[in-house]
């Protein structure tokens, strides 16, 4: 039975059936899904909190208009129109200070990707909320962005049933996009002779720049690897991996020190030395862009999450 809700505009009412509440104990709320399936889409133009909670469902919100602020247990996040955040699966958080705005929420269970064999790198990914804008991932912002807008105009203008095959196609595309630009299997597959040529040789570099990522490689040495010009090695690089050299030298590093962080107990300035940081304060900002916390609060984290 289709229920209305009065505050959202028609083309956003809910398909299917409209929310019935929420269901909270001990802080786990039950994710209401739409019936049958295994996702629900929000569009929330509500001037009201959510108090702390979690659910094992991941999480993505969008603003279209107006911040929206999400409040984890060690830090506030303050999301800016069409900024996209994911929320981990069983992260504790709670929404604080909303005014006037409209934004999009995306609820999804992702048990099934479990099964995948690269789901490992994606968990990587999602330890910790992760922000996608402009800044943290230039090459793939806007696409992503159009795939969320599309997966909210499948579920909202199809009102007799749920398109959740063409909408989770656009997740798997999303996700695949994120961890592209984390791995060095990102290149771009080829097609003819001459590509496969330079694909085996950025391979083989690849492969080089893992075991020495601490030493702070210049491009030029990267290209004398394998044999191009400074100027030309930019371009093919970039061409392919999709990110710049040094860009792709830092996610190494910051790879190296969220597995330090999490299995030693080396001090922080220890890992960012051995990781390849020249100092602490070069760790902390490429850290906090790319994980949105500090690495002392990203150990600390995961030191709850192990005793948990």
């Amino acid at each position: 039975m289709q229920l209305s809700d009065s505050t959202v505009p028609g083309n956003y009412q809910q398909p299917i059936r409209n929310f019935t509440g929420r269901i909270v104990s001990n802080y786990v709320e039950e994710v209401d899904f739409v019936p049958n399936s295994n996702m629900r889409i929000w569009y929330n133009n509500k001037a009201e909190d959510y108090p702390t909670h979690r659910h094992s469902c991941l999480e993505i919100a969008i603003p279209l208009s107006g911040p929206y602020t999400y409040v984890f247990e060690d830090r506030t996040i303050v999301l800016k129109e069409k900024e996209i955040l994911f929320i981990p699966p069983d992260m504790l958080h709670k929404i604080s200070g909303t005014r006037d705005g409209i934004r999009f929420i995306y609820l999804f269970k992702i048990d099934f990707l479990k099964s995948f064999f690269d789901y490992s790198d994606f968990e990587e990914l999602i330890k910790e909320p992760l922000i996608v804008n402009t800044e943290t991932y230039p090459e793939v912002y806007n696409r992503v962005y159009a795939r969320f807008m599309e997966m909210s105009n499948l579920y909202f203008f199809y009102t007799s049933s749920i398109k959740e095959t063409p909408i989770f196609s656009h997740l798997l595309g999303i996700i695949a996009m994120l961890q592209k630009r984390e791995t060095s299997d990102s290149m771009a597959v080829p097609v003819n002779d001459k590509q496969r040529e330079i694909y085996i040789k950025l391979r083989s570099l690849l492969e080089w720049l893992a075991l020495h990522y601490a030493e702070s490689v210049t491009m030029e040495e990267a290209a004398n690897y394998i044999g191009y010009s400074k100027f030309h090695f930019a371009r093919i690089f970039k061409e392919y991996t999709g990110m710049t050299f040094y860009d792709y030298q830092t996610t190494l590093k910051l790879r190296s020190v969220v597995e330090k962080l999490s299995d030693t107990d080396l001090s922080i300035s220890d890992i960012a030395l051995s990781s390849g940081f020249n100092n602490l304060t070069s760790l902390s900002r490429n850290f906090e862009k790319h994980y949105g916390c500090s690495p002392s609060q990203y150990r600390q984290r995961m030191r709850r999450l192990k005793r948990s």
